[in-house]
């Protein structure tokens, strides 16, 4: 009987002893794994790295952080991952991609996530992206392209570089020719310069300006609409896809597609994170997008700093997962029947 009773009380203690861990003492004996739901080199990769170099200072404790790329079915491999198996202790963070929400309102198959459950941590980056085409194409403002036709690059129908011209051909009457296969925004551009193709349909704002300047100052391309909600205040002429509906039906279903642009680069936790770890990560992801090394790093990068908070970011997932279902269907069936 004494000898159950002590190992019960040593049990208790040990229990005890486990709540009591600190988030300092927690990360200091724990490395943190930051999942990134695509292959080493690409966009979302650069993003990962950056924010894994710098937020493991600002975490009390200053825990190491290891990379680790999960690309695969659309980002569908990493967050299932992140959602299922990772470990729900805090050690594990992940960078899915953007559609993560998109992809459970559409009914992608092979979605085993709800997306407004996990723990959200943040969007350090929200690139506005740009519909840009060769001004000699003929076509300098969305209502050209209902008269002539031009052909769009891109790398697969899942792209956002398809989907944009997709949705302008059904919704806006344009004649946008698709060609897909390309393997990367590198080989569009080199395509756009030579004049294989004559534009591409989700351009990142930051990086044209900055990788492609001469493109601007010298009238090369002109910017036929702009992703997002809301004009960027640097391009304050550019209509958005939303301002371009004619018909509500059709701004229901660009309102749908760049509420998944307004999402970014979304920096997530799986569910269940215990509040104090969860707390922790936020602020410390709240302290990185304000530590001039980090915002340094980034402008190196040629990346702004465009941030969503972990509650925005919620909010909007939850408002794709939800969105009116008539709208989405219809998205679908525009998608699904594009062409090019």
């Amino acid at each position: 009987m004494v000898l159950r009773a002590g190992a019960l009380l040593a049990a208790l203690l040990s229990c005890g002893g486990a709540k009591a861990q600190s988030v300092a003492d927690f990360y200091r004996a724990n490395p943190l794994h930051l999942i990134v739901a695509a292959t080493a080199g690409e966009g979302y990769d650069a993003v990962g790295r950056l924010m894994a170099r710098h937020l493991g200072r600002h975490i009390p404790g200053a825990p190491n952080i290891v990379v680790e790329n999960m690309g695969g079915a659309a980002g569908r491999l990493a967050a299932n991952h992140l959602f299922n198996a990772a470990p729900h202790d805090g050690s594990v963070l992940g960078e899915v991609l953007q559609t993560f929400a998109l992809g459970q309102a559409i009914g992608e198959s092979g979605v085993r996530y709800d997306a407004r459950n996990f723990t959200f941590i943040g969007s350090a980056i929200t690139p506005t992206d740009v519909f840009v085409v060769r001004r000699s194409s003929g076509v300098a403002v969305m209502a050209d392209a209902t008269m002539h036709e031009i052909a769009i690059g891109s790398t697969s129908v899942t792209s956002q570089n398809y989907i944009y011209p997709a949705l302008a051909n059904r919704l806006l009457g344009a004649k946008f020719r698709i060609v897909t296969g390309y393997k990367g925004a590198s080989e569009i551009n080199l395509a756009l310069e030579r004049n294989e193709i004559q534009g591409r349909g989700a351009f990142p704002w930051s990086q044209l300006k900055a990788e492609h300047k001469d493109w601007l100052e010298t009238d090369f391309v002109a910017l036929l609409a702009q992703g997002g909600l809301n004009r960027d205040p640097e391009l304050p002429d550019t209509p958005t896809l939303v301002d371009l509906a004619g018909t509500p039906e059709a701004r229901a279903i660009f309102e749908f597609m760049s509420l998944t642009t307004e999402v970014g680069r979304p920096l997530l936790a799986p569910p269940g994170v215990p509040a104090d770890r969860a707390a922790a990560l936020r602020t410390a992801f709240d302290d990185m997008l304000r530590d001039p090394q980090f915002l340094a790093d980034a402008t190196a990068l040629k990346e702004e700093v465009l941030p969503k908070t972990a509650g925005a970011l919620k909010s909007i997932a939850q408002r794709i997962v939800e969105f009116d279902p008539r709208a989405v269907e219809r998205f679908k069936a525009v998608i699904g029947g594009s062409g090019g």
